[in-house]
């Protein structure tokens, strides 16, 4: 790892902070006399110059989206600049330690903690959506809690900006993937609700110590963003849980509207005084959920006093007598002295209390909780059963036999494709060969058709790109002036380095890998005092690619590296 600056523009580096895809230095600002950050951005090593140039937007796209912003919950930047290769912007200095390091430390935070910490952040996010800045990463990692007790939004790194272009295309996904909304994972057009459902990731996580949607690997977690619910933990009264349950729906339109609103609703329920069940107006109508037992939609109905004396308080729930037959018909003591006989009717006048008013019909008593048993319903008539099975097997045997006739024609048409490549293979080698022979005669232009002609038809042809290359190598020796030379040497290192992609065997990707540097190394020469600048970007283009080839060659390798310099290359 490099030593740091000693300064970067008008600020003074003090000592390397952290280092990932950028790199975070602690700094002095002596003309406003502050301690402030500075981000610098690190390009990987090996980019092309599109990848270049790709990052440096993007940094500048992060400066911008934070730097329009103006909140005291998010991270202020103050300035965007370059020093010579060197791209870097000065932000607010902020102490203390991210979120994700306070839940790894504490597990999980109370109620009040969270809901303060979220609170904090959509009020922030309120600021910036109304400014047009979608974060699109929100998550512990970004969230500072400062020693002084304020709470900062950072990293705009990603964020889309609604009043610029898109920089990214349609599918892209950017994210962190256990904080994506839905729509995010999908790469569609995203608003200010996907940010509310990262809030409700992170709250959810705060609350509990763990992330709502989870997985092995990055496929897993996404698919359970996609299609599972989140599992309600026990420690959360209902209003808070009310509100992440929102905020985590899979459709934008079923969350919040904003993250003004969200905010809103969270330090609404957030009171300790909220129970984890709503409460029940003790005057409500009956049929409500009574305050004494939420559990009981109504009370139980009075019970029904047996015949003859009571001798001891009606217990509903206490259990028959299991050798009594519940069946069997009940009498009057009274009516039986005068030879009658009758079947206890709870629902006749008097009989609760052991007398009758007349002869009663006898019927089966049935059990206190008898309910009959359910019919069975027939919802397809048996001969229609029957149709089906018939039609199944039917099915299965017509697609049996078009899956045959579809594997025999398949594999007529794949041998019939063979023996085409096969006499194709067979032309080429014979048009190779005379190519060859007319190379060695001294015919350039008829060998070089004859290898175009075979280019045409089977473009990976590895002896027709081997002869194409060497013989535009040889033009370019006997060409008459620099640029006809430096065109030639150009044609002949395409042609090695296609060679070079498809060899199979590693001695032979060498040997074509060794020739396409000659030839790069050919076309840096010849083209030096060339003005064009697409003509000169192109040689330095070919040069960088050649480098890959050649790293166990110290002499090419050199030889490159020198010619690279020269065109304004690293």
């Amino acid at each position: 790892m490099s030593s740091p600056p000693t300064t970067l523009g008008q600020y003074q580096i003090i000592r390397e902070i952290a280092r990932s895809n950028d790199i975070v230095y602690e700094a002095y600002d002596p003309l406003m006399n502050r301690r402030v950050a500075i981000k610098e951005l690190l390009m990987p090593p090996g980019s092309t110059p599109q990848q270049q140039e790709d990052r440096i937007s993007r940094f500048k796209r992060e400066a911008q989206a934070a730097g329009t912003l103006s909140h005291p919950n998010i991270m202020t930047v103050y300035s965007f600049a370059e020093d010579g290769p060197r791209t870097f912007m000065a932000m607010e200095f902020l102490d203390g330690n991210t979120l994700r390091a306070e839940i790894d430390s504490k597990g999980s935070l109370s109620i009040p903690r969270a809901v303060e910490i979220a609170s904090a952040v959509l009020s922030g996010l309120e600021h910036a959506h109304s400014k047009g800045v979608i974060h699109r990463d929100i998550k512990p990692d970004n969230i500072q809690l400062l020693s002084d007790g304020g709470i900062k939004i950072t990293d705009f790194g990603i964020a889309r900006l609604t009043f610029q272009p898109n920089l990214t295309m349609d599918g892209q996904v950017f994210g962190t993937p256990s904080y994506m909304s839905p729509e995010q994972v999908v790469g569609r057009e995203i608003d200010a609700r996907s940010d509310l459902f990262s809030v409700g990731v992170m709250l959810y996580e705060m609350l509990t110590g763990r992330k709502p949607f989870s997985g092995d690997s990055v496929v897993s977690t996404t698919y359970a963003i996609m299609n599972k619910e989140p599992e309600q933990p026990p420690n959360l009264n209902w209003g808070v849980w009310s509100v992440i349950s929102r905020s985590l729906e899979k459709s934008p339109i079923m969350r919040f509207a904003n993250a003004a609103d969200m905010r809103a609703a969270l330090e609404e329920v957030a009171s300790p005084n909220q129970s984890r069940l709503p409460a029940i107006d003790p005057h409500a109508p009956a049929g409500y959920l009574p305050a004494s037992n939420p559990y009981m939609l109504t009370p139980p109905p009075p019970p029904i006093a047996a015949a003859g004396p009571i001798s001891a308080p009606y217990n509903p729930y206490q259990s028959p007598d299991p050798m009594a037959n519940p069946y069997a018909a009940q009498y009057n003591p009274g009516a039986q002295q005068q030879g009658l006989s009758f079947s206890y009717d709870p629902y006749q006048p008097g009989a609760q209390y052991g007398g009758a008013s007349g002869p009663i019909n006898p019927m089966p008593m049935l059990p206190p909780n008898y309910f009959p048993p359910p019919r069975k319903l027939q919802l397809i008539k048996p001969e229609t059963l029957l149709f089906l099975k018939k039609m199944a097997v039917a099915l299965l045997l017509f697609g049996t036999m078009f899956a045959v006739i579809y594997i025999l024609l398949n594999s007529l048409v794949q041998e019939a494709q063979a023996g085409a490549r096969r006499d194709m293979d067979k032309q080429n080698q014979a048009t190779v060969a005379k190519a060859h022979d007319d190379a060695k005669q001294n015919k350039p232009e008829k060998a070089e058709s004859e290898y175009l002609d075979i280019l045409k038809n089977d473009q990976s042809n590895l002896d027709a790109l081997d002869g194409l290359g060497a013989l535009y190598s040889q033009k370019a020796v006997n060409a008459l002036d620099a640029k006809q030379s430096t065109e030639l040497y150009l044609q002949s290192a395409k042609n090695y380095e296609d060679e070079a992609e498809h060899q199979t065997s590693n001695a032979a990707r060498d040997t074509a890998g060794k020739n396409f540097a000659q030839a790069a190394i050919g076309a840096g020469n010849a083209g030096k005092d060339i003005d064009e600048y697409d003509k000169r970007t192109e040689i330095r283009s070919t040069l960088e690619r050649a480098k890959a080839y050649v790293t166990d060659n110290p002499l090419l390798s050199d030889q490159l590296q020198q010619l690279l310099l020269s065109y304004g290359g690293s």
